[in-house]
């Protein structure tokens, strides 16, 4: 993602010049189709599987903790905003992100959550400061994405200096193109559409505005193919394996670590 892009785990196989560079293909929540979502063990797992990072959610309990977890309830409808993150813990083990961040492999897509009424401001303020407070203590070199549905959080994003490329997820936004926009606007590197609305338009569309194009959630590996064939520049996947076979198959050549780390560097 400009510069912050990781390498692939796989050394790059024999191909014509032109043969074209795969997609990143990230984790989605970790390797979820083989672990539970959201945890070490999925995140561990996607690194075995040669994916190029991870994306994980996280979302703010009542004692202003981060706990990772992608919806606003347990299993047992507890609500995590209303519940203290030691509360939440005797009903689920749930991660937190400096553990994930000591355990991800490559680049971490961190997805804020937020289902805070919008009056909530102070506490969207407050699921920020923890997440841009937990990648700051991380080694130098690591890579991060902060991404998010929530216009309010990537407005404060802008507002708050982050550091790291910030991406918009959309799904179902009657105008891309507008949406695309606004992403711009507030200094996204990159736009995230749900996958079945990505077309050739869209992805010139976003690289015409200097954004990246990763999209979710792709498991159905011939439809990834015709996606990295338009051009995405990621793909989020519950099977990062699968996928990255899958795509050197088509002729997609994985990326070159010297090269991408050299990216890195700036």
């Amino acid at each position: 993602m400009n510069g912050s892009s990781a390498p692939s785990s796989g050394s790059p196989t024999s191909a014509p010049a032109d043969a074209p560079t795969m997609p990143l293909v990230i984790a989605h929540r970790g390797a979820s189709a083989d672990r539970r979502e959201n945890t070490l063990e999925a995140f561990v797992e996607a690194e075995a599987q040669g994916a190029d990072g991870v994306e994980l959610d996280v979302r703010l309990t009542s004692d202003e903790q981060l706990v990772l977890a992608h919806d606003p309830r347990l299993g047992d409808g507890t609500l995590i905003r209303s519940t203290t993150a030691s509360g939440l813990r005797e009903i689920e083990a749930l991660e937190t992100l400096p553990d994930a961040l000591g355990v991800a492999p490559g680049i971490v897509n961190v997805e804020v959550k937020s289902d805070e009424p919008a009056e909530h401001l102070a506490r969207r303020m407050k699921v920020l400061e923890l997440v841009l407070s937990d990648l700051a203590r991380r080694p130098a070199g690591g890579r991060y994405v902060v991404s998010t549905f929530d216009l309010d959080i990537l407005a404060l994003l802008a507002s708050m200096g982050c550091e790291w490329p910030t991406a918009y997820l959309t799904m179902g936004v009657p105008k891309p193109e507008l949406a695309m926009d606004v992403a711009a606007s507030m200094g996204c590197t990159a736009y995230n559409p749900w996958h079945p609305e990505v077309d050739r338009a869209l992805v010139d569309g976003a690289h015409d505005r200097g954004l990246e194009v990763w999209t979710w959630t792709v498991n159905d590996l011939d439809a990834a193919v015709g996606l990295a064939r338009l051009g995405v520049d990621a793909l989020i996947t519950d099977h990062p394996a699968a996928m990255r076979a899958h795509l050197a198959d088509a002729g997609f050549v994985a990326r070159d670590p010297a090269d991408e780390a050299a990216a890195a560097r700036g």
